[in-house]
C-alpha cells in the first residue's frame, strides 16, 4: 500500500514537472499543453533528486539494508529482516534506477545543446551517485546498453562490476572537469540539493570518487591509491567535502507529499516496524558514546537502550522493550536523507594514510577528525567530544580495523553505505538471521536480489548473471569484497 500511494505521488509530481513545461503559445492550434516536447532541464534534474531519494531512502529500502549491516532490526512484519524480500520493492527500486538515469540522460543531452556546463555537470554527478548505488545493490547491471530505448536497444546487455566501476569514476573525474570551467549558467529551483551551489556539487562529485576509490582498494590497490593521491594531492583542482555545512544531504521541504521518508512511516503511514539493532547499541554503550541518545531512543517499558537482533523471533522479544530510531532521523517532516558526510571523507582519508599513501594528513589525525565531525553533526560539545576521545577504547591504536568500526557507526542511516562498509570489511563481524528463511550461509547477503520483472523482460542477457546467485541473495560476491570464508 505505501508503495502504491509513493507511486502515485510520483505520476502526480511527473505531471506538474510536465505541465510547468507547457509552451506558451499553448492556445495555438495542433499544440496539445498536456503532451509537451520538452521540460526544462532543472525540473527534470529536481524530479530525478526527488524520485531517487523517496525510493532509496526509505524504510523500504535504506531500513531494510541498515538490517542488513546491523544497524537497525524490524520489531514488527520482521520478513526483510529474515532476508524475505518483497519482489514489488525489488522490482520497484530497480525500475527506479533507470527511470531516473533517462531523466539525467535528458538533461546532459539539452545542457551541452545549450551549453550549460554546470547543469551538465550536475546531472552527470548525480548520474555517477546513481549508478554507484545500483552496482553496489546488483553488482553486475546493464550499464553499457541501458538508458538507450531511443536507440533501439529494449532489451539491454549487462556489464560487470569490474568495468562499471572504472567508468563510473571517470563520469566523476569527468564531471569536475566541467565544474573546473566555472561556467555561469545557473541549476535552477530544481537543484533540491546544494541550492545553486556549484561548489558544492564539485566537492560532492570529487568525494564520491574518493569513496569509489576507496571501496576498490583490497581488490586495485594501484588504481585506488592513484586516485586518492591525486584528489588528495591537489585540493584546489579537486575539491572535496571539508565540512559538515558541505554535508550531501537531501533535505526534505515537509510539505505533503515532500515530507522525510522515515517521518512519513511513522507519522502519516502510522508504521512501526523498526527497532535500532543490538549491535549497534551495544557498541555505543560500550564506547560510552554520545551518540546512543541521539540514534535511539530509550525503550518505552523501562528507559533502557535496548536493541534488537536483527531478524528475530518475535516471539523472542517485546516491542515497549526495544529502543526506536532516534527523533532527528524519523520525527521531523522536514528531516534529511544523508547521501555523503563530511566525516565519511576523513575515514577515507584516514584508511589512505594508514595503507601508507599520501592523504595529506596522517591516519590518527584524520581518524580523531572524522569522529569529531561525526560528533559535532549533532551538536555535542567540545567537553563532551574531548572526553570521548580520551577513552582507551578509542584513542587510535593504529590498525585499520578501528578506523572501519568508527566509520560503520557514523554511517547511520545510510543503510547502503554501512551494508557496503560490512561486505568490504567485515567490520564489525556479523552473523545471519536467526530466522533466516536461507541455510547454509554466515554472513548477511551479499546482495540484493535481481528483479524478477527483469527475469520475465531481458531473460537472454541477465540468465548467465542470475546464475551466478545463490539464494537470491548470496552467491557471487561485489568485485570489491575480497572477503574469505563467507557464504
Amino acid at each position: 500500500m505505501i508503495k502504491q500511494f509513493k507511486s502515485k505521488i510520483i505520476v502526480a509530481f511527473s505531471l506538474i514537472l510536465a505541465l510547468a513545461s507547457c509552451t506558451k503559445d499553448f492556445e495555438t492550434i495542433n499544440v496539445d499543453p498536456n503532451k509537451p516536447t520538452s521540460v526544462p532541464s532543472t525540473n527534470t534534474l529536481g524530479y530525478a533528486l526527488y524520485d531517487f531519494t523517496n525510493g532509496f531512502y526509505d524504510m523500504w529500502i535504506d531500513a531494510n539494508e541498515s538490517s542488513y549491516a546491523n544497524q537497525l532490526g524490524k520489531i514488527q512484519y520482521v520478513d526483510e529482516s529474515r532476508y524475505a524480500f518483497r519482489e514489488g520493492v525489488i522490482n520497484d527500486a530497480f525500475a527506479t534506477v533507470y527511470r531516473d538515469l533517462q531523466n539525467l540522460k535528458q538533461v546532459q543531452k539539452d545542457a551541452l545543446a545549450n551549453k550549460k556546463v554546470n547543469m551538465q555537470a550536475a546531472a552527470l554527478t548525480y548520474s555517477a551517485f546513481i549508478w554507484q548505488i545500483a552496482t553496489d545493490t546488483w553488482r553486475d547491471i546493464p550499464f553499457t546498453d541501458a538508458i538507450n530505448a531511443e536507440g533501439s536497444v529494449i532489451s539491454p546487455k549487462y556489464d560487470t562490476q569490474e568495468t562499471i566501476y572504472p567508468a563510473v569514476m571517470k563520469m566523476l573525474a569527468d564531471a569536475n572537469d566541467l565544474f573546473a570551467q566555472k561556467a555561469t549558467d545557473k541549476l535552477g529551483a530544481g537543484d533540491f540539493l546544494f541550492n545553486g551551489d556549484v561548489t558544492l556539487w564539485q566537492k560532492f562529485a570529487n568525494s564520491l570518487r574518493l569513496r569509489m576509490a576507496i571501496r576498490i582498494s583490497n581488490i586495485d590497490p594501484t588504481t585506488s591509491k592513484k586516485v586518492i593521491e591525486e584528489i588528495l594531492g591537489n585540493p584546489t583542482k579537486y575539491p572535496v567535502i571539508s565540512s559538515n555545512s558541505d554535508n550531501a544531504f537531501f533535505t526534505w521541504s515537509g510539505a505533503s507529499p515532500y515530507q522525510e521518508p522515515f517521518y512519513e512511516d511513522a507519522h502519516v503511514s502510522a508504521r512501526d516496524d523498526h527497532g535500532v539493532c543490538s549491535v549497534l547499541i551495544d557498541q555505543l554503550k560500550a564506547f560510552n558514546d554520545p551518540r546512543l541518545s541521539i540514534y535511539a531512543k530509550p525503550a518505552t517499558n523501562d528507559g533502557v537502550y535496548r536493541g534488537v537482533i536483527a531478524g528475530a523471533h518475535q516471539s523472542t522479544f517485546d516491542i515497549s522493550d526495544i529502543s526506536r530510531i532516534g527523533a532527528i532521523f524519523r520525527d521531523n517532516p522536514a528531516g534529511f536523507s544523508p547521501y555523503m558526510r563530511y566525516s565519511e571523507v576523513l575515514f577515507i582519508k584516514a584508511e589512505a594514510a594508514q595503507r601508507g599513501w599520501n592523504a595529506g594528513i596522517t591516519a590518527k589525525d584524520a581518524y580523531t577528525a572524522a569522529i569529531t565531525a561525526s560528533l559535532e553533526e549533532y551538536g555535542i560539545d567540545a567537553v563532551a567530544i574531548s572526553t570521548y576521545l580520551a577513552q582507551s577504547t578509542i584513542v587510535y591504536n593504529n590498525t585499520l580495523n578501528q578506523i572501519y568500526l568508527q566509520k560503520w557507526i557514523s554511517l547511520f542511516k545510510q543503510g547502503h553505505e554501512a551494508w557496503a562498509e560490512t561486505r568490504r570489511t567485515d567490520v564489525p563481524k556479523l552473523g545471519v538471521a536467526p530466522t533466516s528463511l536461507y541455510l547454509g550461509h554466515n554472513r548477511p547477503p551479499f546482495r540484493e536480489p535481481y528483479p524478477t520483472n527483469e527475469y520475465s523482460l531481458n531473460a537472454e542477457n541477465i540468465k548467465p548473471y542470475w546464475d551466478k546467485v545463490t539464494d537470491r541473495l548470496w552467491g557471487q560476491q561485489m568485485w570489491w569484497d575480497t572477503r574469505t570464508g563467507v557464504k
